[in-house]
């Protein structure tokens, strides 16, 4: 449990870390607010955690009858009378509690997670660029409007030495507007909101060109573009698995068939784990390593495959799932009991034939 729960959190450093780099590029443009990306990396823990610990428990597995086949620890064990029935039952006892880990998260906690997740997008999409200004700094999009300001009111409701750039439409030229301050108000009429900008000019016109407008003016009023961010909560995986259970919709069900693999991923890959982990100790406790990873990665791609199937409405794909489970299973008890079931058919033949 310790090395599954390690090579988990390992993994986890990693996964998180780069999500983290890709919605903290998005909080430096001004696209997410700063605190809404560590409410976005949090929630999304539970989905990460119950994809990683199948593979943490098989890894761990691996790692520990690795070391104790070459510390020879199992031929010992295996002389006294320990039957390889007695080491499975054996490790299947943390991995059952790994199992139920799994369960817990990716039937209840990842749904309610990923929902917080879209919840908080939807709101950064409703909020202004306005909201995440920060004094000092260029954000914004450069394809459609980017705006500076060197500081701001104590209250937050005012910027001072304000720069915009703003481009209404891909084929319009691009307007830069130098304001000494600015505010924000909302109109009624359009229901939109405004930067109203104070004591400045305003110059229109295309990069390369000498046609150009300049404008000075008292006050101006330029819309504040919202974040356009595709958002819905109905998806399958923002759904409670209670609400995904008799659906017809085929992103549900295949959401609901992934809930359920993984817990029981968790379990079937630790017989092929269990196998693969006695290794000879002269080679050493890696030696099966990379083929053991492989064979995971087989399955999980599979699943995943399988799993797109489903939401893409390929007929039999949920069929499909159950067996690849079933192959995975039966292939894990092969390689654990192959050898013994070989020669208690062989005791049997010898038995039976004819004197």
């Amino acid at each position: 449990m310790i090395t599954a729960l390690a090579v988990s959190l390992v993994l986890l450093l990693i996964i998180s870390s780069s999500r983290f780099a890709h919605y903290l590029s998005k909080a430096v443009t001004g696209e997410l607010d700063a605190e809404a990306v560590v409410e976005i990396i949090f929630n999304l823990l539970p989905a990460y955690l119950s994809t990683l610990l199948p593979l943490g428990g098989f890894l761990g597995v691996l790692l520990t009858l690795g070391k104790l086949s070459v510390d020879n620890e199992l031929t010992v064990l295996f002389a006294n009378g320990v039957s390889q029935r007695q080491l499975v039952q054996i490790v299947l006892v943390p991995l059952s509690i790994l199992a139920v880990l799994v369960a817990i998260l990716s039937l209840w906690l990842a749904p309610q997670a990923s929902r917080n997740v879209e919840e908080i997008l939807y709101q950064q999409s409703h909020t202004s660029e306005f909201d995440s200004i920060v004094p000092g700094r260029f954000q914004g999009n450069i394809e459609r409007q980017v705006i500076y300001a060197e500081s701001m009111s104590d209250d937050r409701q005012q910027l001072l030495n304000v720069f915009v750039f703003n481009r209404p439409m891909a084929t319009a030229p691009p307007v830069l507007i130098k304001a000494t301050s600015a505010r924000q108000v909302f109109n009624e009429t359009y229901q939109a909101r405004y930067l109203l900008l104070k004591e400045g000019s305003r110059t229109e016109g295309q990069p390369g060109r000498l046609d150009y407008t300049v404008t000075k003016f008292d006050e101006l009023a330029v819309r504040l573009f919202t974040q356009e961010l595709q958002i819905n909560i109905t998806r399958g995986f923002t759904l409670p698995t209670l609400m995904l259970f008799g659906s017809a919709n085929p992103d549900h069900k295949a959401q609901l068939y992934w809930r359920i693999s993984l817990p029981l991923m968790t379990l079937i890959v630790s017989f092929v784990a269990i196998a693969l982990g006695q290794v000879n100790p002269r080679k050493g406790r890696f030696a099966r390593l990379l083929p053991a990873i492989l064979i995971y990665l087989v399955y999980l791609s599979v699943l995943m495959s399988l799993r797109d199937d489903m939401t893409r409405a390929v007929v039999n794909a949920d069929i499909k799932i159950w067996l690849l489970h079933i192959t995975f299973l039966i292939s894990g008890l092969f390689l654990l009991f192959g050898r013994q079931w070989y020669r208690q058919l062989v005791r049997r033949g010898k038995v039976n034939a004819p004197t």
